[in-house]
């Protein structure tokens, strides 16, 4: 998750004071953390 976080500073600091938007890229990101570190680990493995 700390990915996320990182990223989601990111998002803030380019984008301030659109907070729906900073919460649909937040549901987004965290949705799809899972798969992006699973597929990080298969391709290291690989």
């Amino acid at each position: 998750m700390e990915n996320v976080q990182e990223f989601m500073a990111e998002v803030v600091r380019k984008y301030p004071g659109e907070f729906e938007f900073h919460q649909a890229v937040e549901e987004v990101a965290e949705s799809l953390a899972p798969f992006l570190k699973e597929k990080s680990r298969s391709s290291r493995t690989a």
